[in-house]
This record gives structure tokens, sequence and C-alpha cells, in this order.
């Protein structure tokens, strides 16, 4: 494997995973480091003429301009919005750990840097007897946490931190990202990254604010957020 480069790995589904993979891409290339994205295993995936899209790769394809064909990023694509495993099974589609590995090794080979996304939570099922958490052992790339800024949040963030760290993959740091405008209401936000570095050691990267709905976010406002509230120095370097 001669390619450098992170994992973002949400603490659940609908965290920020997508946000925080495209900041990350547009962060470094506006740094000037050459990077690319791959989504080895996606579920609710949509058709396109060019085969299977998962709505998270054809968003950080279209905000970072990347110059494969989009289906390309995502090679295991499934239909039904469920884990992985139970997507495959209802689509009749024998998984195993060795197709997203490979797929990754090949993609971080070709890549001076890369970004990896996951699907899902780190426990989600990839496979038979299998979760997220296997191929990012046998991987063995350091980890970006991605996480929700609001309640609740500690315990998930850290139950994932722990989980990696017990099989022995890296931790680069956690991140938030807020899929919504903050609520007023909810006190835990300003402590609540404090707190979780407090308690895991781990480094706080940034939180990105909310940007407006998916599709209408532009490449530049991303850029702009990830520079200005993401520490990029924390990253492995390349």
């Amino acid at each position: 494997m001669s390619g450098r480069g992170v994992m973002v790995i949400g603490t659940d589904t609908e965290v920020g995973k997508t946000m925080i993979s495209a900041a990350l891409v547009l962060g470094l290339k506006a740094a000037g480091v050459k990077v690319g994205y791959l989504k080895p295993l996606a579920s609710d995936c949509a058709p396109t003429p060019d085969g299977p899209l998962s709505p998270d790769v054809a968003l950080v394809h279209r905000l970072a301009g990347l110059p494969e064909p989009a289906v390309s990023l995502n090679p295991v694509c499934l239909a039904a919005p469920l884990s992985p495993l139970a997507a495959a099974r209802a689509e009749g589609v024998e998984l195993d750990l060795a197709a997203p590995l490979a797929s990754c090794r090949a993609f971080l080979a070709a890549h001076d840097y890369s970004v990896i996304e996951g699907v899902g939570g780190l426990l989600v099922p990839i496979a038979p007897g299998m979760t997220f958490l296997e191929l990012a052992e046998a991987l063995g790339l350091p980890v970006v946490v991605a996480a929700r800024p609001l309640l609740g949040t500690i315990n998930h963030t850290l139950l994932t931190i722990e989980a990696l760290r017990r099989r022995e993959v890296p931790v680069v740091g956690f991140a938030f990202s807020a899929g919504a405008p903050l609520p007023e209401d909810d006190p835990s936000v300003a402590g609540n990254h404090a707190l979780i570095a407090e308690f895991s050691g781990a480094p706080y990267l940034g939180t990105l604010p909310h940007l407006g709905l998916a599709e209408a976010i532009t490449a530049e406002a991303l850029t702009q957020a990830a520079t200005q509230n993401l520490d990029l120095s924390l990253l492995p370097p390349v």
C-alpha cells in the first residue's frame, strides 16, 4: 500500500460523515495536496445511466470536482436504505471483506493521499460476521471520527473511539458536523467537544457549521468552512 490517507468513520448514520469527508478533501486540495475520495460500501443508492450511485458519493464528487466517474468511487452500491449486509441479503448479493478491502488498497496505491468514507456507524454489519470495524482494522488507516455536536454525542463518540483503539486502529481525532442550525436550547453543545477530548485524549479537529441544504452548498463555501473550522494540521502528513 503506497498511498497515505485517512478514514472517516461515523458514530452513527446521518452524523455528517459525508460533509466532513468532502470538507477534508477540499481543505487538503486548498493546501496543495493531490487527494482522492472513495466510499467502498454504500446503501440507499439510486439508479443512474452509468450504474447505481450513492447520493453521498454524488455530493462529494460534485463539490470536490473529482476526475473519476462518480460510480467508480462506490464500488459496492446497494439499493435498500439498510446496513450493507441487510441490503445485500435483500438483493441476493453475497458480501465479504475481501472486495472492499481490495478496492481500498488499490485506490490508496493509485493516489498520493486518500479520504475513505465509512458507511453507517463503526459496527454496522458489512458481511457475514463482519462489521466496518473489521475493514478499518484490516486497512490500518488512521481514523477521523465524525459525530453530531448535540446532546448524546459524548457516549457515542467515546464508545467509537474506544472500539477503534481496542483493535489498535489509530485515531486522528474527532470532528463534529452541524447538519442543521444548532439549537439554542441544547446547553451541551458548548462543552461536548471538551469532555470527549478530556475522557478520550483524542484531539478535537473542529465543527463544520451548517451551510444549508446539501444540494445548494458550493465548493467555495465548504472549502472556506473547512479551512476556517477544521484543524487540518492534525491529519497524517502526505
